[in-house]
């Protein structure tokens, strides 16, 4: 208290400065542009992991289902054509960017039951990307080659893999006792008379920004070239009993 009986504000109680006041908030601000940069960073960091998680499973599931697919390659032979002539074969032509075969596993089975005959092709849109794309059609009995998958415009079309900066087809040759075995980049079941013992495929794509992912697989066939009519068993031909003679049907 002063002399003359009035209060004077001390030091403390006038509060803060404008030129403190703008300090401070300088500061804050500049706190919170470093904090909604370093959250920022952590929310695109989150996202891209996400996406990549994503993107990475949706490619699992999809390479798990092309497995399955071609793992249930099935060597059927088909009749042969009496015009034509020639030794029995099994469904089955491929080459680096074109693979043709019947199989038990449908991508589609709801609506094709049974055996599917199926095409993988390397298409180039209108942008100039690739793709590999896959056509399926339920297998009638009809000659093979009389119909080319990858010559229709098919609306039913399943791109498998898109974006694609290369991509190739290759098939094991499991050789024979004068020939080694080796990966081949075309195979012919018309004129080899069987199947591949293995497709290897291998693929670059691209993303969005550019980055470039790799895979390959190789996937081995079991099936063995199957003619039905070599199985064909006659329901009025008499079946012997052990022991017992069969009786002539008259």
């Amino acid at each position: 208290m002063a002399r003359d009986g009035k209060c004077r504000p001390t030091r403390d109680d006038r509060g803060f400065t404008l030129i403190e006041m703008i300090i401070a908030l300088t500061l804050v601000a500049m706190m919170a542009v470093s904090l909604w940069g370093v959250l920022r960073v952590g929310i695109r960091s989150w996202q891209d992991g996400t996406r990549s998680i994503d993107v990475n499973q949706r490619h699992r599931t999809v390479l798990d289902l092309v497995k399955k697919q071609i793992a249930s390659i099935y060597g059927l032979v088909p009749p042969v054509d009496p015009l034509a002539g020639g030794a029995a074969y099994p469904i089955f032509a491929g080459n680096e960017t074109s693979m043709q075969c019947i199989s038990l596993n449908s991508l589609r089975f709801q609506e094709i039951p049974g055996l599917a005959m199926v095409s993988y092709d390397v298409v180039r849109d209108q942008r100039g990307n690739y793709a590999l794309v896959e056509r399926e059609a339920q297998y009638l009995g009809a000659y093979p080659g009389a119909e080319s998958f990858s010559a229709r415009a098919d609306e039913h079309a399943i791109v498998i893999f898109d974006n694609l900066v290369n991509f190739a087809f290759e098939y094991f040759d499991p050789g024979s006792s004068d020939r080694p075995s080796r990966w081949v980049r075309e195979w012919n079941a018309k004129e080899l008379l069987r199947l591949p013992a293995a497709v290897s495929m291998t693929m670059i794509s691209v993303d969005a920004r550019g980055k470039q992912f790799s895979r390959h697989m190789v996937i081995p066939i079991q099936a063995k070239p199957y003619d039905a009519r070599t199985a064909f068993v006659n329901p009025f031909e008499p079946v012997g009993v052990p022991g017992v003679a069969p009786r002539e049907i008259r």
